[in-house]
């Protein structure tokens, strides 16, 4: 059973790569991705010790491309506190990192009373012309990770990427109907992935159960 829900995450994972370079490398109409949605920095006020006042995303916050809820920080209340209030179909964006690392992100696909904070940019698709969902899954494909890596600024311990020169990469988009379709394909197998690995967590779960069981 462990080896067959195995086989099936592997699959699933390699049916949306396989996916990926097919989806996102045909021919599209070009433009530039500050064209697309509005690039935002996070909000630079001193964080609190403890865990009191407004939740604010970290550069830890994207972990392994969702929000980690457990790897945020806390900031006093403020007057804009609004302005920064992250929003479903939000995307974060870590343009300061190592270089590995350099251009994960992380899409807002609910409301996580979360707030923008600093060393990671926000991205506000304008839906009328993108897909908020469909710009991350194009984001995230490898043509554009290595095209972050190529523009970033290198340092000895870091890499970062500013606004304008993020602004400036082109982004080639299908019509909104196109979006769509692939969207909707793309939730369709990352929902069978969630099932798999969580029902293969719950084999590995009943599994350590029933060996400690068996050596008591």
């Amino acid at each position: 059973m462990g080896i067959s829900i195995f086989c099936k995450i592997v699959d699933f994972s390699s049916s949306i790569k396989g996916i990926n370079q097919y989806v996102f490398t045909n021919n599209r109409i070009n433009h530039k991705l500050g064209e697309l949605c509005e690039i935002r920095s996070g909000y630079s006020g001193n964080q609190l010790s403890s865990k009191n006042g407004l939740k604010v995303s970290r550069i830890e916050t994207i972990s392994g491309h969702k929000v980690n809820m457990e790897r945020i920080g806390y900031v006093a209340p403020f007057n804009s506190s609004e302005n920064f209030r992250l929003r479903i179909g939000d995307i974060l964006f870590s343009n300061i990192n190592s270089v590995e690392y350099i251009g994960n992100t992380a899409f807002i696909d609910k409301d996580y009373d979360l707030y923008h904070g600093m060393n990671l940019l926000r991205l506000i698709p304008n839906d009328k012309v993108v897909m908020p969902f469909y710009l991350y899954l194009l984001l995230n494909t490898n043509r554009m990770l290595n095209r972050f890596k190529t523009i970033c600024n290198k340092a000895v311990s870091q890499a970062s990427i500013n606004q304008t020169e993020l602004g400036k990469i082109v982004i080639q988009l299908p019509n909104i109907n196109a979006q769509k379709q692939i969207c909707e394909l793309y939730q369709l197998l990352y929902a069978k992935l969630e099932s798999v690995n969580y029902t293969n967590t719950l084999f590995q779960s009943q599994k350590q159960y029933l060996l400690r069981q068996m050596f008591i």
